[in-house]
């Protein structure tokens, strides 16, 4: 795929390396605190076993503009061993669901304007690495060396901290357990807190011989793909933000971990119960439905 727009830097970290004559680390704090959002430290549960976390900072889900950007950076410095490992497979978008109707998008969804604010997906966990490696570099160049911060893709430990707070038994990032928005008592129908499949009870049946609950339709994507408003992703920044002000915690992309090959939160193509914070599907090759977010912390 070659790219067919020209970006900056700043596009990423919403100010200007001009801002600051040279390279210190308080202009490179500002810079990280409009990029990412601070997680405090705290404990979280993972697999029954009480965890403590060190606070961390996180970004929203990684864009396509922002994505692109390291991109071009790689072609620009002739790193071509490195851009074939991070390159995006836009074909997945046709290959992965083998429908011909989502074939535009492998056409637009990564190098179109309409998609610059949209995660990037149908990149290798090892892209994403990379990619964390390059902004590691950039904030120690942006901070003449000060802010020894190293960005790298969370920990399992790291997301269900920040999605769950101090709550350890939410289920989801927001309060209660149900996937539409709540206004005291009051649900509000049609305005879901994430971006999902909306397989409501009119997709449930009880099988007559057996006595079982199915679903009347084999493949979820069929039931409605704008039922929550979006077709397909959406952009990073949807719907509502939680209590550290993370977009997208659950559902819309999969994010990817770094313990193992997994990705966790559900995506657009599941339904509710898939994008629960415990939620996580097996990740070994670059899907439409997989992106990723990154965390920093400081090193000594």
């Amino acid at each position: 795929m070659k790219l067919i727009f020209s970006i900056t830097l700043s596009t990423i970290f919403l100010l200007s390396f001009s801002i600051a004559k040279k390279p210190n680390g308080k202009t490179a704090l500002k810079t990280l605190q409009n990029f990412c959002v601070y997680v405090p430290g705290g404990n979280t549960v993972l697999e029954g076993d009480t965890v403590s976390v060190q606070g961390f900072y996180m970004s929203q889900e990684i864009t396509n503009l922002q994505y692109a950007e390291f991109l071009a950076y790689l072609e620009r410095t002739g790193e071509t061993e490195k851009l074939k490992v991070a390159a995006v497979d836009s074909t997945k978008w046709s290959t992965a669901f083998k429908k011909a109707s989502l074939d535009p998008m492998g056409r637009h969804y990564h190098s179109h304007a309409a998609y610059h604010n949209y995660p990037v997906v149908n990149i290798t966990k090892e892209g994403a690495e990379l990619f964390c490696e390059w902004l590691t570099e950039v904030y120690d160049s942006l901070s003449g060396g000060e802010l020894n911060l190293k960005f790298r893709v969370p920990l399992r430990a790291e997301y269900l901290r920040a999605a769950r707070g101090e709550h350890y038994n939410r289920v989801y990032t927001w309060e209660g357990t149900t996937l539409f928005k709540k206004d005291g008592k009051q649900v509000f129908a049609g305005q879901l807190q994430a971006n999902c499949i909306a397989n409501g009870a009119e997709c449930i049946t009880r099988n007559k011989e057996t006595g079982k609950l199915e679903f009347t339709h084999a493949d979820y994507p069929e039931i409605d793909f704008t039922s929550d408003g979006s077709f397909l992703s959406a952009p990073s920044e949807s719907y509502w933000p939680n209590e550290f002000g993370l977009y997208n915690i659950n559902g819309n992309v999969a994010e990817m971990i770094s313990d193992g090959e997994q990705a966790v939160g559900g995506s657009w193509n599941s339904p509710g119960y898939d994008i629960r914070n415990e939620s996580v599907v097996e990740f070994t090759e670059a899907h439409p439905t997989v992106g990723f977010r990154v965390v920093a912390s400081y090193v000594e």
